[in-house]
């Protein structure tokens, strides 16, 4: 597959001021509309990755903001821009990621910052025509904001099907309308996913593409997708191989570990989140060698500063457990010590 190198920190910051105004991610949800302007949050914890030799101290001192604060997603792109410049004063770049995430158990946003990130190979940006009929991106449109209703409910989903249903009927009935057209267009969605100049349409199909009927062809586009330069298009394909790796373990074969462990190395939260999400599932009860592309020293290092996450750091927990078949007290050891080496080698898998 042909592929472009794109230079991380350059790409993460648009990335990050884009998801600010207008992204959907599936854990990462910055809409204001989602939870009222009349009861602001405060930041309950900020999270850090990518900081391996940078002074956390230092960092946090300069941010514009601390646990604590209030956080108004009014001003969000202005604080992203101040905490870029803060970083940049301690390190000398530009901070790759600036989150906002919601929520902790008392409801206060979670704000993940990265301070270093891997230069990736992405595909090359397309530049076809193909397009989705305008009603296919309205209805997307429609989802996103009814998935945010559900998410103030505190909806769950089922993944038994492989594609995901919600259990808030309003937006079950909308991913419904999703799977019928899906199961009708496979085609299209591939070809768009793929060869789309537009990159609202190819993170429409991405999305689509996870209510296709479970095929090869299904498992390769999303893939393929899970490479693409928009953030937004590989958080929506990789979340929809995670639901599909749910719903049939058998698909993990398919899945090339070694490039989500790539991933892992990203300088944007959002890629961290889904990638160790579908880790987590791909590795479970897994052979050595499928676990052997997670044995660098740099993957184990990103899984470890997750795995130190007062939320949102389970799936990375997950994964260093199957790589080491130890016991969970003596892996929170390991990972507080931050032996490396140890957990590198760990129990030799059969």
């Amino acid at each position: 597959m042909d592929v472009n190198c794109v230079e991380t920190f350059a790409q993460q910051k648009r990335l990050a001021l884009n998801r600010i105004r207008h992204a959907l991610t599936w854990t990462i949800l910055v809409a204001v509309r989602a939870f009222g302007q009349d009861t602001p949050k405060h930041i309950g914890a900020i999270e850090f990755f990518g900081y391996s030799g940078i002074d956390l101290t230092r960092v946090r001192a300069v941010l514009p903001f601390q646990e604590g604060d209030e956080f108004d997603l009014d001003k969000g792109e202005g604080a992203v821009n101040q905490a870029q410049e803060a970083v940049r004063r301690v390190t000398g770049h530009a901070a790759t990621d600036v989150s906002p995430t919601c929520c902790d158990r008392q409801n206060n946003w979670i704000l993940f910052i990265g301070l270093s990130g891997k230069t990736l190979c992405y595909n090359p940006p397309p530049k076809g025509a193909a397009r989705l009929p305008g009603t296919i991106i309205s209805l997307y449109d429609l989802m996103t904001d009814t998935l945010l209703e559900a998410v103030q409910r505190a909806a769950t989903e089922d993944h038994s099907k492989g594609y995901a249903l919600s259990e808030y009927q309003p937006l079950r009935s909308k991913q419904l309308e999703m799977r019928a057209y899906a199961t009708n267009h496979a085609r299209l969605l591939r070809d768009v996913v793929k060869t789309s100049s537009d990159d609202q349409q190819r993170i429409a199909a991405a999305h689509l593409l996870g209510y296709t009927r479970q095929s090869k062809s299904q498992i390769a586009a999303l893939v393929h997708a899970s490479r693409d330069t928009n953030g937004n298009v590989r958080n929506n394909a990789t979340r929809a191989l995670i639901v599909l790796v749910e719903s049939n373990p058998k698909i993990a074969t398919h899945i090339p570990v070694g490039w989500y462990a790539d991933l892992l190395l990203s300088g944007t939260s959002s890629d961290l989140n889904k990638a160790s999400f579908l880790l987590a599932s791909v590795t479970k009860n897994s052979s050595a060698n499928m676990l052997e592309p997670l044995r660098n020293r740099e993957v184990v290092e990103r899984l470890m500063e997750m795995a130190r996450w007062r939320t949102h750091g389970e799936a990375a927990k997950l994964i260093l457990s199957e790589m080491t078949r130890m016991n969970e007290e003596r892996l929170a050891q390991l990972v507080k010590e931050g032996n490396v080496e140890q957990i590198i080698e760990g129990k030799k898998l059969k």
